[in-house]
């Protein structure tokens, strides 16, 4: 039996932000928060019960330390973190904003510990001691070594037959349309669990039409038994053996964007652990409102409030 219940490869680092209608260039102060794609969804399955591993490299500095001080209060395991001296830790910047201006990131996350890390210095045997490995584009696209170690990753747990979890996450200030769709293809193709948003779907790959018929034609793409593609405020589309069929996403007073996808990634997976897999796709509607409305990456929750979202979601009060 795998030690862990998940383990994902990531990077991690301090996300600054400063609050709605402030501007970077003249802003006093910034709140700061951790950040890190793969790292939220283990904090969110952590929250619930999982057992969790992640694999990553950090500075060898407070900065270091102050993320995985804040990951080892979900219970996530960072045994598999190596410690770097004298490096940098990757860095963003939140410009949360209202209409008619989007909420602007910029990333500073140039030659950090993670960027440069190796295959050598993975521990594969903890790696692979998992019963999913989740791995994202995210991170293929951080550094020549991130994706070949992402790469590596995904064919060593295949052929381990450990189930892999991908998530598309394109990111737009990190590498082209062009290269992602290159890079990704493979992931896409051979996945075991696969997600994507919409807007990836149709920026990467060119595909059209209403939500149903492009999550089939992602279901075409990918061996995957399981194709699960959020779009905005509209919900989720899952085909699973070929099969569409779709949850909406439930009501929620957005407090902030970010994180709304690894909440999604981490409900989905909760349900699919614990082979609810009618639930599975509302779990992960309900994880992703939950990130929505509170500030910061990682949800944390139990399973009784997880619940009570899926089975009554309209509840103002609880008492």
């Amino acid at each position: 039996m795998a030690t862990y219940d998940v383990t994902a490869f990531g990077e991690g680092g301090i996300r600054l932000s400063v609050p709605v209608g402030d501007r970077i260039d003249r802003v006093s102060s910034f709140e700061v928060g951790i950040a890190g794609t793969e790292a939220n969804v283990l904090a969110g399955l952590s929250s619930l019960g999982w057992s969790t591993s992640w694999i990553s490299a950090l500075p060898d500095s407070a900065l270091g330390r102050r993320v995985e001080t804040q990951l080892r209060s979900y219970g996530v395991d960072l045994g598999g973190v190596r410690r770097v001296p004298a490096a940098r830790l990757g860095t963003y910047y939140v410009e949360y904003s209202g209409a008619p201006r989007p909420t602007q990131v910029t990333f500073d996350r140039a030659d950090t510990a993670f960027t440069r890390m190796q295959s050598a210095d993975v521990d594969w045997e903890r790696m692979l001691d998992t019963r999913v490995l989740h791995l994202t584009g995210l991170t293929a696209a951080l550094s020549d070594s991130a994706m070949e170690i992402t790469a590596e990753a995904f064919n060593r747990a295949k052929d381990a037959g450990v189930t892999v979890s991908f998530d598309v996450n394109y990111r737009k200030n990190l590498w082209s349309c062009e290269t992602a769709a290159r890079v990704l293809h493979p992931f896409i193709e051979d996945a075991d669990i696969l997600f994507c948003r919409y807007d990836d779907a149709r920026d990467l790959y060119g595909l059209h039409g209403d939500s149903d018929s492009v999550v089939a034609q992602l279901s075409e793409m990918s061996n995957a038994g399981t194709v699960l593609m959020s779009r905005s405020g509209t919900g989720a589309w899952a085909a699973v053996d070929g099969v569409v069929g779709h949850t909406p996403a439930l009501p929620v007073d957005i407090v902030d964007r970010l994180g709304a996808g690894d909440g999604f990634a981490a409900g989905y997976l909760h349900a699919w652990l614990d082979g609810d897999h009618d639930n599975a796709v509302a779990s992960g509607c309900a994880m992703a409102a939950l990130a929505l409305a509170q500030y910061g990456e990682q949800v944390v929750t139990t399973r009784d409030e997880l619940r009570g979202l899926i089975t009554d979601p309209g509840r103002s009060l609880s008492r």
